[in-house]
C-alpha cells in the first residue's frame, strides 16, 4: 500500500487533461525520487527481516530441525526475492487499473525512448505494461534477496534496510563510467533500462544479470546459514 502511495504523490504534480495512464506510470516511477523507495526500500520490508527476527528469538533451530539447513536457507532465500517482486509488481498492476478510471490508457504520444517503445507503435499497450511491470519487479527481487545475504552476515534490521541501498549507490558510482556494457552498469540494471537494442534482448538483458547475481547470493545465504547453524 505504501508503494502505491508513492507512485501515485510522484505523478501527481504530472496530471493535467491530456495525460494517459502510460505517461504517469513512467513519472510514476522515476518523478520526485520514486525510483529508491519504490525498487529498492520497500520491497525489503514485508519479509527479508524475517530472518533477523527468527534469529534473534532463537526460531531458527526450530525451523532448521524441520526442514534441513539447506532446504530452510533456500526457501527463505526465494520467498524473500518472490515477495520483492511481487512489492513491485502489485504496486504497478493496481496503478494502471484505478488510474484508467480517470485518463485514457494511451493518447498516442510516445515519450518513452527505451526499447519497449516498439510494443507501443505496434498498438500493444497492454502488454508494454507487463513487460515494464516484469522489468522493474525484477529490480525489487534483486535488492530483497541482497538484504537477505547481508542479513545473514549482520543480523541487524538497520543494516538489512541501509546496507543494500549504500552498497548499491557505491556501485552505481563505480560503475556508471567504466568500461563495461550497459546492462552491467548498476544504475541501468536497477532503475534502467539497456538502450539501443530490440525489446526481447532489453528484457534479457535485465533478467540474465539479475537471475545470475541471485543465484551468487543463494550461494553464499546457504553457506552462511549453515556457518551460524554450526556456531550455535
Amino acid at each position: 500500500m505504501i508503494s502505491i502511495f508513492v507512485m501515485f504523490t510522484s505523478c501527481s504534480r504530472f496530471i493535467y487533461s491530456e495525460s494517459d495512464i502510460l505517461k504517469l506510470l513512467g513519472y510514476a516511477l522515476t518523478g520526485s525520487g520514486s525510483v529508491l523507495p519504490i525498487l529498492c526500500i520497500l520491497p525489503i520490508l514485508p519479509y527479508t527481516m524475517s530472518f533477523v527476527s527468527e534469529l534473534k528469538d532463537k526460531a531458527l533451530t526450530f525451523w532448521i530441525i524441520r526442514t534441513g539447513t539447506g532446504k530452510y536457507a533456500a526457501s527463505k532465500f526465494l520467498s524473500s526475492t518472490i515477495a520483492g517482486f511481487l512489492s513491485v509488481a502489485g504496486s504497478m498492476t493496481v496503478f494502471s487499473p484505478v488510474m484508467s478510471i480517470f485518463f485514457p490508457l494511451f493518447n498516442g504520444q510516445i515519450s518513452d525512448g527505451s526499447p519497449y517503445a516498439i510494443l507501443l507503435k505496434n498498438n500493444r499497450q497492454w502488454t508494454y505494461i507487463l513487460i515494464l511491470t516484469v522489468h522493474y519487479s525484477l529490480s525489487g527481487a534483486l535488492f530483497t534477496g541482497a538484504a537477505l545475504t547481508i542479513s545473514t552476515f549482520i543480523p541487524n534490521k538497520f543494516s538489512t534496510l541501509a546496507a543494500p541501498i549504500v552498497i548499491c549507490f557505491v556501485l552505481m558510482r563505480l560503475t556508471a563510467y567504466a568500461q563495461i556494457p550497459d546492462f552491467l552498469k548498476l544504475n541501468i540494471l536497477v532503475e534502467g533500462i539497456c538502450p539501443d537494442v530490440t525489446p526481447s534482448a532489453a528484457f534479457l538483458y535485465k533478467l540474465i544479470p539479475v537471475a545470475v547475481i541471485l543465484g551468487i547470493l543463494l550461494y553464499i545465504t546457504i553457506k552462511q546459514i549453515r556457518k551460524r547453524i554450526e556456531r550455535t
